[in-house]
């Protein structure tokens, strides 16, 4: 109700001064014909800002009467609303009347003339505008003008010539997807004398939206420390920023117990949309924190809100994964005697891989008898995805003097990613097995 009386006001408290200050020419007494001669009085006007709202339109029938005109020009007086033009004061119209038929809401204007309004629904989609337009029954069957529609700077609509003898035309467009309408009615090319026109009946038809969220798959695994992205296409949201957050599913709460903390963490924790129809964004998840001891996964819900009102809500299973390191020693054997030491070369490889090398050393060594073992592991050459390193190795000592074959399995650090109680437990553990022959 608040639109519909700032817009009547506008173009009726205030249209005749809006008139006098903005035309291109003074008043001038009203002729004997007024609507022959091809005089012009032209009228503009533009919303002032903050006093009248883009953004008004609501789900279902939206009749344009109580929409908000951003701006309008006429070349006969003002704009009426709800009337024909009449002539050239404000108010002065009569009925909108198309062959005998009347209506209560429309515009009565006067070629060359021009409404623009915006079509950007609050909580809706547009997707139509429909109207009846014609010559006003005030100037009999005299009058010749051209009806357009643009939507977005656009052309969608051509009435071709019509007079005041023309039947009633409707105008049903498809306007999804649009964020502007303007209706223009030029004079057909031969001067505006009796260019009466209305756009009766004129409704802006929108459905009801419910912003959504969909991902682009309901699961994701990210590696230990590593990140992993899913898209994320949000739909019907207004423009502005929205936050993100990650919560746990509360069916997988532990019954009387406490849930451990995600390894697995939601780094995108805010987004600014554009307000169009759909937009696809990603959405980053990192596992940055130490690995428990078995592969962790969990059910969640990604939250979507904006200044703490929830808008969507999504379920997404998370999982962690182990880096997947593989170790090889070169030569994979050797022989020697109690005592000797043997240089050789160790690769260390991981999928996916590091940002960068790390240290490499020795985590535990099992099979060995007599005393054989690895010595000591040299710098690390290389990058994150293949590390080497030189292995001192010495023989211990063979007791009983024939030659013995073992194997020796040695099981790798790297770094700190599996540094302490995960030498036992990581996932993926690097190890290799070295044989060796004492010599007697």
């Amino acid at each position: 109700m608040m639109q519909r009386i700032v817009a009547r006001s506008l173009l009726f408290g205030s249209a005749l001064t809006l008139w006098l200050t903005g035309c291109s020419q003074p008043a001038s007494p009203l002729a004997a014909d007024p609507y022959a001669g091809g005089t012009s009085y032209p009228w503009a006007y533009t919303a002032p800002p903050n006093q009248l709202t883009p953004l008004s339109l609501t789900a279902g029938e939206n009749n344009l009467y109580y929409e908000p005109i951003l701006a309008a020009r006429n070349s006969w007086g003002p704009v009426e609303i709800d009337r024909s033009n009449g002539e050239q004061a404000a108010g002065d119209g009569k009925t909108l009347t198309l062959n005998g038929t009347t209506y209560a809401r429309g515009f009565g204007t006067h070629a060359g003339s021009e409404l623009r309004f915006s079509l950007k629904g609050t909580g809706a989609t547009c997707d139509r505008f429909t109207a009846q337009i014609g010559v006003d029954d005030e100037v009999g069957e005299k009058g010749s003008v051209v009806f357009q529609v643009y939507l977005d700077g656009q052309k969608a609509y051509d009435s071709g010539t019509m007079t005041g003898a023309s039947v009633t035309k409707t105008v049903n467009l498809d306007i999804s997807g649009k964020q502007e309408l303007r209706l223009v009615v030029t004079d057909a090319g031969n001067g505006i004398s009796y260019d009466h026109a209305d756009w009766a009946k004129p409704l802006i038809l929108c459905q009801a939206t419910t912003p959504s969220l969909t991902l682009n798959q309901s699961a994701l695994s990210v590696y230990h420390l590593h990140t992993a992205s899913l898209k994320a296409t949000f739909a019907s949201y207004k423009a502005g920023p929205i936050d993100l957050q990650l919560v746990a599913d509360p069916a997988e709460q532990p019954p009387g117990g406490t849930r451990l903390p995600s390894p697995v963490v939601l780094q995108t924790t805010s987004l600014t949309l554009s307000g169009a129809g759909a937009e696809t964004r990603d959405l980053v998840f990192a596992a940055p924190e130490k690995l428990g001891f078995t592969n962790y996964s969990s059910a969640f819900h990604l939250l979507v809100s904006r200044n703490g009102q929830l808008l969507s809500r999504v379920p997404v299973q998370l999982t962690e994964l182990p880096i997947n390191f593989t170790a090889s020693v070169d030569p994979v054997a050797v022989s020697g005697r109690s005592g000797e030491m043997k240089t050789l070369l160790l690769t260390v490889t991981a999928d996916p891989p590091l940002d960068q090398a790390q240290p490499l050393a020795v985590g535990f060594q099992m099979g060995t008898l007599d005393g054989s073992e690895i010595m000591s592991v040299g710098p690390v050459s290389g990058d994150g995805a293949r590390m080497q390193a030189a292995v001192t190795f010495q023989f211990g000592t063979n007791p009983s003097g024939p030659v013995e074959t073992n194997q020796l399995d040695v099981g790798i650090r790297v770094g700190e990613i599996t540094t302490g109680y995960r030498d036992a437990f990581y996932g993926s553990r690097p190890s290799f097995h070295l044989l060796y022959t004492l010599l007697p």
